[in-house]
């Protein structure tokens, strides 16, 4: 019998999602040459024009607009466009300036920022080096609502000190080459006015230096801004409002776009491919480092079942990644190691992914559950997000494949607060997840070093994880660097304590009047930057 004869079929997956359309499904290639969409990542400029307000639909709630220590991506979703950081990436992840005017390194454990002139935060304060202190600071040990737990991708900054009233000298504790992607990935590294945690709630509230001034926060519901006419990256942004529109249900999503309610969003390959034939609208496809992944816990003290590295190997050989694919991303996607592909050299090759290390052998699976003693199986929870549906989707096809081995699954989805806040200080047992963008190739995986003891306790961890995280955050060389993480990466796929499954890509729709957008890789929605109505 062939595994997918007693699973989930794609169609009753959309069905129990309700996203299924009423037209017949085909294959994203098959969808973009029908539809006339394009998979370029930008449209063609012509001359941009000012003025309009842009209405974007967020598949998931911010949660929260503070800057520092944010877990879930979605609270990037709703503070990208109010904050800024000393460096930023542009769409095909080159490092620009961005509020610094320049830096230097003048050893390996130095780097000194001079800040450009005349920045302005959206409440009329001058930028200042004491703003950048002030916002490391508290990006060191983030104040709630955000977690300690992001501290694995925050560098090994010693002290932030003030040399000028522009100039900002960072200290490490040690060589960290990770620091400048840090910078440019921007997700964690906004800079806010001295004191502003005191000043207001920076739940609901938020002053930065961005292209769009905060309005109001309203969860559950919106994120509303202004054009910021004193933001310092002129003529940027063109458009005079921005509404981010909070709609988990996709179906929602798609009767907005239709309606025009909203300018954009993100939507299924299978929506992507029926909106593409309305000629007002065009979907776009591209890639993202927000592979999806199984996370467990180890805790000091439990005998869980998973404690066990033959188990974890077992639940890895039992799954069909290519199912996987085909059921929930209608063949869209890619196997993804713990650097998913399309992060530059340092993913392992697909073809060792494929047939090495997440070959699906199903018999290898009882063997290993059976020479771990769990041969008769055992129940298992698992936590998943409920929105985007792709989520839940992966976790019951999952369980499907794992039932083969008498490991009994039950899902429990949770709202993407609930979930990040579980995952953020480690109350879960096992969850299906997403990573996301990382500024460093060592933003994948210092956690296993930074987070052990939040996560794996009671496990003893290979002491080489250790030794090859620290070597490659100390070697500052990028053609030295891929031979460290790729040992690293080998070394995790036999330890197992997450499982990636597999690299995704996004489909974004917008109305044909706002040009200049792009699907970006980090899994932001940075193309409304420089987006413009026309």
């Amino acid at each position: 019998m062939k595994v997918a004869d007693h699973q989930l079929t794609r169609r009753e997956l959309l069905k129990r999602s309700g996203l299924l359309a009423g037209a017949g499904l085909v294959a994203p290639s098959a969808l973009l040459e029908a539809c006339g969409t394009t998979t370029t990542t930008s449209t063609t400029s012509t001359t941009p024009k000012r003025g309009g307000k842009v209405t974007w639909a967020l598949e998931q709630d911010p949660t929260y607009l503070a800057p520092f220590g944010g877990i879930p991506t979605s609270n990037h979703w709703g503070n990208e466009f109010m904050y800024d950081s000393l460096l930023q990436w542009d769409k095909d992840l080159n490092v620009q300036n961005a509020l610094a005017e320049s830096y230097t390194t003048p050893d390996d454990r130095t780097y000194i920022f001079k800040l450009k002139q005349g920045i302005k935060f959206h409440n009329g304060k001058e930028l200042t080096a004491d703003d950048v202190k002030y916002s490391f600071d508290l990006m060191a040990n983030p104040p709630l609502p955000g977690s300690t737990s992001y501290l694995g991708q925050f560098p090994a900054v010693a002290s932030t000190d003030v040399v000028d009233k522009y100039t900002v000298k960072f200290t490490m504790k040690k060589p960290d080459a990770s620091m400048i992607g840090f910078l440019a990935w921007g997700r964690y590294s906004g800079i806010a006015p001295v004191d502003m945690y005191k000043q207001l709630n920076p739940v609901t509230q938020g002053i930065g230096t961005g292209p769009m001034r905060l309005v109001e926060y309203v969860p559950n519901d919106h994120v509303t801004y202004t054009r910021f006419a004193d933001f310092w990256g002129k003529p940027l942004p063109y458009f005079d409002d921005l509404v981010l529109k909070v709609l988990p249900d996709e179906q929602a999503r798609v009767a907005a776009l239709r309606s025009g309610a909203v300018d954009g969003a993100t939507v299924s390959p299978d929506n992507a491919r029926v909106l593409g034939k309305d000629k007002n609208l065009v979907v776009y496809k591209g890639l993202t480092a927000a592979f999806r992944e199984i996370q467990f816990t180890v805790k000091a003290g439990e005998k869980k079942p998973w404690a066990d590295r033959r188990v974890r190997q077992a639940i890895s050989a039992a799954i069909n990644r290519q199912d996987l694919i085909d059921k929930v991303y209608s063949g869209d996607g890619k196997y993804s190691g713990f650097i998913p592909p399309g992060y530059g050299k340092y993913p392992i090759a697909a073809s060792d992914l494929v047939n090495k290390y997440f070959k699906f052998d199903l018999n290898k699976a009882k063997q290993l559950m059976s020479d771990a003693g769990f041969s008769s199986g055992f129940p298992l929870t698992m936590l998943s997000i409920a929105q985007p549906a792709d989520m839940t989707q992966a976790a019951e096809v999952v369980k499907e494949h794992l039932q083969q081995i008498k490991i009994d699954v039950n899902i429990v989805p949770q709202m993407i607060g609930e979930f990040a806040k579980n995952n953020g200080n480690g109350s879960f047992d096992v969850d299906l997840t997403s990573r996301g963008m990382r500024g460093d190739p060592n933003g994948f995986v210092a956690e296993f070093v930074n987070n052990a003891k939040l996560w794996w306790p009671g496990y003893e961890m290979p002491p080489d994880i250790a030794a090859l995280v620290a070597k490659g955050i100390a070697t500052p060389q990028q053609d030295q660097r891929y031979p460290i993480y790729s040992q690293l990466q080998q070394t995790l796929m036999n330890e197992l304590l997450e499982i990636p499954l597999v690299a995704v890509y996004k489909y974004q729709v917008v109305t044909s009047r706002l040009h200049n957008m792009y699907v970006a890789f980090t899994d932001f929605n940075t193309g409304l930057r420089q987006a413009w109505l026309g």
